[in-house]
């Protein structure tokens, strides 16, 4: 099963205004999942709180409202043609039924935290909804904790301390953090600064998710993972996306070499069982090149593990398996 961790279906569809199982004119959607065998996508919806400049020029500013209207979306999309289609994971069951019924399956997250309006008690509501991850920043800081990055008159910079927001969490992140364990919700660790990525791994016991990113050795990015960190999180039992994305800021260059390079520099550090892919796909045409452009050619993602040297069992660990345990740990 192959099962990509961060994507961004449910944001294109939404924006597009077109049924959930269409081509979205994109690089992921569920007819290309379906032509590229991906099962599943956990499919973060972002909805930041204030108006970026760069790429992210479609921020909102009701959050919560535009979380909901998603969400809203997806119920009804699911209630029609596309409910032949897609299937909405709430456990692990419900990936297995989609792998047996040929069905693509989403798996709903959320990308910052901007949504709950600093109070924890919301996510209960999402969760019954169908939401089962959070990320706790993006590019910003909010009410519950402080990113690793800040976008600045259209340019990206690090977290500045003195600068920008405290970096650890805050009381509320912690509640948050309570919450969603509670809940059996994935909490995400992509994009957060340094010293609250501490805070949450001696805070949750179980395990936890950098869904997308890459090794700080390989490339100097502060939105990459120390080998200290990446250690971190596979003693903590989590699992870590290799990304063909750049996160930059950094002159790295998108595609699979990229992708291939972080998941040998992982499998190297921690082994196979704390590895997936999380390729944060979006609507980026003509950015990725060939031969993984879009979800369609994922099977260049299986056979560049085969040319790199990788049996079969620690491919299907990598790119679907190992999610696949963490998800039945967490949600159940």
């Amino acid at each position: 099963m192959i099962i990509d961790i961060h994507g961004h279906i449910l944001d294109v569809a939404y924006r597009r205004k077109k049924p959930l199982n269409s081509s979205l004119g994109g690089l992921t959607d569920v007819p290309l999942m379906r032509v590229g065998g991906v099962t599943g996508q956990l499919s973060a919806i972002w909805t930041p709180n204030i108006l970026l400049s760069g790429p992210h020029s479609h921020s909102v500013e009701a959050p919560l409202r535009t979380i909901l209207e998603v969400l809203d979306y997806v119920h009804r999309e699911l209630s029609g043609p596309a409910g032949e289609d897609v299937l909405l994971v709430r456990s692990i069951g419900d990936l297995q039924t989609a792998e047996s019924k040929g069905c693509v399956a989403l798996i709903i997250g959320m990308e910052g935290t901007d949504a709950l309006g600093g109070d924890p008690r919301v996510l209960q509501n999402l969760h019954s909804l169908g939401l089962r991850h959070v990320g706790l920043v993006h590019e910003h800081a909010n009410e519950f904790g402080a990113a690793s990055q800040v976008w600045e008159r259209g340019k990206m910079r690090a977290y500045e301390e003195g600068k920008d927001p405290k970096g650890y969490l805050l009381d509320r992140g912690r509640k948050l953090l309570e919450e969603m364990c509670r809940l059996g919700i994935l909490i995400d660790l992509t994009h957060l600064v340094a010293p609250s990525f501490w805070e949450v791994l001696e805070f949750v016991k179980g395990p936890v998710l950098v869904s997308h990113g890459g090794a700080r050795s390989l490339t100097n990015s502060v939105r990459y993972l120390s080998d200290k960190q990446i250690v971190a999180i596979a003693h903590n039992g989590g699992l870590i996306g290799a990304s063909p994305t750049p996160l930059g800021p950094s002159n790295e260059q998108p595609g699979l070499p990229l992708l291939l390079d972080t998941i040998d520099y992982l499998v190297k550090l921690v082994g196979t069982d704390h590895v997936g892919i999380g390729t944060d796909f979006k609507d980026q045409l003509g950015y990725f090149p060939p031969p993984f452009t879009k979800s369609s050619e994922t099977p260049a993602v299986v056979q560049g593990l085969r040319n790199r040297g990788y049996n079969t069992a620690s491919i299907d660990q990598i790119i679907g398996g190992n999610f696949l345990r963490l998800f039945e740990q967490v949600v159940g």
